[in-house]
């Protein structure tokens, strides 16, 4: 029978340790002997998260961090906080400038786009080479009429992100604080990818981008002729797209034969090699008719230039497929 924690084989421990923050892990078990400093170390997926760590040990702890990370070498790493002051604080740390390499995975909530993008992009640091995984959420800029958004985004869907496989990017519009009632401006941002270099010859190695939460109502937006013309040219290798939103402002639609064109160009030689589509569509106003005929240009467009089979394809959470 066994009555020691110490007792328990790997496995049982590693399931147990999933049930801590590393904070809490690192506080409790690291040190106890080796076998445990081994499992920590070598066998544990380390996540941490920022916001866990109280106050008056911060400073503390990360000095802690520094050391682990140091006996843990090349392992994987995951962060994630939604505290902009104590992400730019161990971002700018120089004990762990060399320690980033390791950063695989990182989760933001609520930061403002330039800090990210100074991070991510910081030449001593380079996340840009390392990055496997990014999930911001709720990013939004520090300045009203501010560019860092589209700064960021498009910098992120470029050859630069070398090891970038899924992105998740959710924006917010900017608010002083002081706006409510009427006075509140429009909560939906439009993202148009501005400054991605149309000449660029390497591509994004992205295999998922999600903009905006798709189970949400309209927050992030992108339009048809962003996303046909700039940003699919550009993702080669993805294989799954969710968008919040598409709107097709400034695109009008005709009826051909019985099949819906839009009078835009589309770029229809793109690499299309998608096998999981969840869009929604965004119609100023309750057009049923447009709406409608949205629907069947996304379902014409991405059927028709898509090289392989799409497996799963939602617009607006039904299946264009069945």
């Amino acid at each position: 029978m066994i009555t020691k924690f110490e007792q328990l084989p790997n496995e049982l421990i590693l399931n147990c340790f999933i049930y801590f923050n590393f904070y809490e892990l690192y506080q409790s078990f690291f040190g106890l002997n080796q076998r445990i400093n081994k499992l920590m170390l070598y066998q544990t997926d380390i996540i941490i998260d920022l916001d866990s760590i109280p106050n008056g040990d911060l400073l503390t702890f990360y000095y802690k961090l520094n050391h682990f990370l140091s006996l843990r070498k090349n392992y994987p790493l995951s962060m994630n906080t939604s505290n902009e002051q104590r992400f730019t604080l161990i971002m700018n740390d120089n004990l762990f400038q060399d320690k980033f390499s390791k950063l695989k995975s990182l989760t933001l909530f609520d930061i403002h786009a330039g800090v990210i993008c100074d991070a991510i992009f910081d030449k001593r640091i380079k996340l840009y080479k390392t990055l496997e995984k990014l999930i911001l959420q709720e990013i939004s800029e520090a300045e009203e009429h501010g560019q860092d958004i589209e700064r960021l985004c498009s910098q992120l869907i470029s050859s630069k992100m070398k090891s970038l496989k899924y992105l998740n990017i959710n924006v917010k519009s900017y608010s002083c604080g002081c706006e409510i009632g009427i006075q509140s401006r429009d909560s939906d941002v439009n993202l148009e990818f501005l400054y991605l270099s149309d000449k660029e010859k390497s591509f994004s190695n992205l295999e998922t981008l999600i903009i905006g939460d798709i189970h949400l109502e309209d927050t992030t937006k992108v339009s048809f002729h962003t996303l046909t013309e700039k940003l699919l040219p550009h993702l080669p290798k993805l294989e799954n797209l969710m968008i919040n939103s598409i709107h097709f402002n400034g695109n009008k639609f005709q009826l051909t034969h019985g099949t819906h064109q839009s009078t835009i160009k589309t770029n229809a030689t793109i690499p299309i090699n998608l096998k999981f589509i969840k869009i929604r569509t965004h119609v100023e106003t309750n057009n049923e008719h447009m709406e409608e005929e949205n629907k069947q240009l996304l379902k014409n467009f991405f059927l028709n230039n898509n090289s392989s089979d799409v497996k799963t394809f939602y617009i607006n959470d039904e299946s264009v497929l069945e």
